[in-house]
């Protein structure tokens, strides 16, 4: 995700459901045939859709129905998002000249789905949180979305903006930024929809990319650059404690994990 993208811009991005059929239910479907629709579909549409800066097509692994799809669309403004639904029927106009060949293809790939969507969240890119993947994996990705709460300063002993923005910088810097397991990682903060308060604390919503799932397991990676960052085992330890005061004691909430079709991806 973001490969070779401008991550510089707080862009609005959503997060929307869509379902598959199950393979039974699709007169003369087969798993190829619609891995070589849902690829051309993107091939075809995402450079004409100059308004979708970024995206993200996850299918299940481990949370959900096992028919759910995830797409994870990242745009300049909530107008652009618009205007890019709005556009769509154009769009597939342009991707496929021929009334006849664009009719035929939209009748393969659309038997593959349930009609409808749901509108899952919209939430703005924390760019400055961003890591961007060194290079495009050939095998599907593993996406794992979790969310943690900011803890409000006035509940932070001696807390202060700058002590808690120059112990993220840190970390992000010394330990995300440095573990090659992470490939990429999206930070969003709460925009429009979604829950907020409740006594949790400010909702920042992770978005992180592994080869597979056992890396995203290893916690002794995470261990080792800790003790990097700080070498001294006493100061690490109060760094540490003190990172995790500002986001609610680590209080946390698993959203999902699933795989990442990178082939779909923009």
């Amino acid at each position: 995700f973001l490969y070779g993208q401008d991550n510089e811009k707080n862009y609005v991005v959503t997060f929307t459901r869509s379902s598959l059929k199950s393979m039974g239910e699709v007169e003369d479907g087969s798993a190829t045939e619609r891995k070589e629709l849902f690829e051309e579909y993107s091939r075809k549409m995402n450079p004409l859709t100059p308004e979708l800066k970024m995206s993200m097509i996850l299918g299940h692994y481990w949370t959900g129905v096992s028919t759910d799809v995830i797409a994870i669309n990242a745009y300049e403004s909530v107008a652009d998002a618009d205007n890019a639904g709005d556009n769509e029927g154009k769009t597939r106009e342009r991707a496929w000249r021929r009334d006849d060949v664009r009719e035929e293809f939209l009748k393969n790939y659309s038997k593959y789905w349930v009609g409808g969507h749901t509108d899952l969240e919209m939430f703005r890119l924390v760019p400055n949180r961003t890591k961007t993947r060194k290079r495009k994996p050939k095998e599907n990705t593993v996406i794992t979305i979790t969310t943690h709460y900011l803890a409000p300063l006035s509940e932070v002993e001696d807390g202060s903006a700058e002590e808690r923005n120059e112990l993220l910088d840190k970390y992000f810097e010394e330990v995300e930024m440095k573990n090659d397991n992470l490939l990429s990682q999206l930070v969003l903060n709460h925009y429009w929809s979604g829950e907020l308060g409740y006594g949790k604390g400010w909702p920042i919503v992770y978005v992180r990319e592994w080869a597979s799932m056992s890396d995203a397991d290893d916690s002794e990676s995470w261990s080792k650059l800790q003790e990097s960052a700080w070498p001294d085992e006493a100061e690490r330890e109060a760094k540490v404690k003190r990172y995790f005061e500002y986001w609610s004691g680590n209080l946390h909430e698993e959203m999902g994990i699933y795989y990442n079709w990178v082939n779909l991806q923009k």
